[in-house]
């Protein structure tokens, strides 16, 4: 007899036999008990979980000699014919293959005859979704009113595809993936029927790259043996997979920690020298991350063994959670830049050098979160010395108007303008910039004219021209009457605005100009 594959070889025969989807098939069980069968079913969910395998089992309860009952005989002719495949009564359609109407309507034309042998005659039509509409169209009356002791069973991965006058005619059954655990442990009674051995870590391994299908995990299964024969060893299961120890990525962490360069490029072109593929790397680096996050948090993640703890708490114990989710977000970033470049290497390359400077990212956040929180100073770069305790400054305060209002005069005018723009940028920082590029002149006994350099500052000054009468207008016995005028040369370069801004920035806060001597420092780098 030929080899038969796992997934086939243990295929659920039994509700018992399905794993992890208990929500469904105590539904089931109670419908068949009490003799509440529904003409159709949608079974939901990823591949690999067991929606055929449940439709399979649903109809041998059914068409069982001993039927309807929850638990088949597997013996008798109608439920060994199920099994194969071969049942007159049980006809399984590939949607994919049969999505147009004629297929439909051929089927339709079936449903006029009865059962050959069996008290139901069952339709399973798996990738449903394949349908085309007016297929869908054409199976509405079919399935609202469906002839006696036909049921129809549909099954699909993407459920949102099917219409919802479809889904609505119909029980729908939402399968969930299958835990990391459950397929460990469905796996381990496998190996140990078919006497292999095999350790937990490779287990654990195979069940995390099957992605909560239980039909790849032994699909995957079935490759490692072919390889390993009757021993399996983590070894070989990460050469077959093309995959690298975690103890890799334990060391490139740390070389990133102590921001060595270059043996971290050395390492990394290392590891592709033989053959990895870098796609692959970037995911695999990025579950790494995410348990390393989770156990940082406080969490035991299934994915991994308790053995492989103490691994992921050294480096948890290394980075600042906030750390952890910037590498996090700058792998992302990589992976989706990867895709259209012509040369992928070169930016994860870059992508980890940009890592290794974690430690001044994290001073450039506390330092905006001093900021925020009103502290007074930044915490020191690494290896400086450490900063003299230096007294709070008193917070300062806008000029206070003078009590003894002035008389209206260019003396005067002169002497208060300084405070004047200081009330004007308290009150409008926008505005307080603009008079950084005017001049201020008396022209008569109630007249102030205020010449402004460049159309921009001409506007946000004349939108905000009645507000700064009235701020003038506290520092002097007359109110004078405010006129603008644009001055004709030409307007401030980029860099003259540039450094009257940043000025003015530093003069509002110490803790803002330490910042902006930060960050015009590592951009003139």
């Amino acid at each position: 007899m030929s080899y038969l594959v796992l997934a086939r070889k243990y295929r659920p025969q039994t509700f018992k036999e399905v794993y992890a989807q208990d929500h469904i098939t105590e539904i089931l069980n109670n419908a068949l008990l009490s003799n509440r069968i529904a003409h159709a079913y949608l079974f939901t969910g990823p591949r690999g979980v067991g929606k055929t395998s449940m439709a399979r089992i649903l109809a041998k309860n059914l068409n069982c000699v001993e039927g309807p009952t929850i638990s088949p005989c597997n013996k008798c002719h109608n439920c060994l014919e199920i099994a194969a495949g071969t049942s007159a009564d049980v006809i399984e359609i590939d949607g994919a293959s049969n999505t147009g109407v004629d297929d439909i309507r051929e089927l339709q034309r079936e449903l006029l005859y009865a059962p050959s042998q069996s008290p139901w005659k069952i339709y399973i039509i798996d990738e449903v979704h394949m349908l085309s509409k007016n297929a869908f169209n054409a199976l509405l009356k079919t399935l609202e009113e469906p002839p006696e002791k036909v049921l129809f069973i549909f099954a699909t991965t993407e459920p949102f595809k099917v219409l919802p006058t479809i889904i609505s005619r119909c029980q729908r059954y939402d399968f969930k993936r299958i835990p990391i655990d459950a397929i460990v442990k469905r796996l381990k009674e496998l190996m140990l029927e078919e006497k292999i051995e095999i350790d937990s870590e490779s287990l654990h391994l195979i069940a995390r790259k099957a992605d909560g299908s239980l039909r790849d995990a032994l699909s995957l299964t079935d490759q490692v043996l072919s390889y390993c024969q009757d021993k399996v060893t983590i070894d070989k299961v990460r050469e077959i997979f093309g995959l690298i120890p975690t103890q890799i990525y334990c060391e490139l962490m740390r070389l990133i920690h102590a921001r060595e360069n270059s043996a971290l490029l050395e390492k990394l072109q290392a590891i592709f020298e033989e053959g990895v593929d870098l796609q692959e790397f970037l995911n695999n680096m990025m579950e790494f991350i995410r348990i390393v996050i989770l156990r940082k948090i406080g969490m035991s993640p299934s994915e991994v063994t308790s053995e492989e703890y103490p691994l992921y708490d050294g480096i948890a114990a290394l980075f600042s959670r906030e750390n952890l989710l910037y590498v996090m977000s700058m792998l992302l970033q990589a992976r989706n830049e990867i895709k259209s470049s012509g040369n992928p290497y070169l930016i994860f390359e870059l992508m980890m050098l940009k890592l290794c400077k974690l430690d001044e990212m994290e001073d450039v956040a506390k330092l905006i979160a001093n900021l925020s929180s009103g502290a007074v100073s930044a915490a020191p770069a690494r290896g400086s010395a450490p900063a003299a305790v230096q007294k709070p400054e008193p917070i300062r305060t806008a000029e206070p108007v003078p009590s003894n209002k002035l008389d209206f005069s260019q003396e005067n005018l002169d002497k208060v303008w300084e405070r004047i723009k200081a009330r004007v940028k308290k009150e409008s920082g926008a505005s307080g910039i603009a008079l950084n590029f005017s001049s201020c002149e008396v022209k008569d006994r109630f007249k102030l004219l205020i010449k402004v350099t460049g159309s921009t500052y001409f506007k946000t000054l004349d939108g905000y021209k009645d507000e700064i009468t009235k701020i003038v207008a506290e520092f002097f016995s007359q109110a004078p009457r405010l006129e603008l005028e644009q001055l004709a040369s030409e307007a401030p370069t980029k860099v003259e605005i540039k450094r009257h801004t940043l000025e003015d920035l530093k003069n509002l806060d110490k803790n803002l100009a330490r910042f902006i001597e930060i960050t015009d420092s590592k951009i003139s780098q």
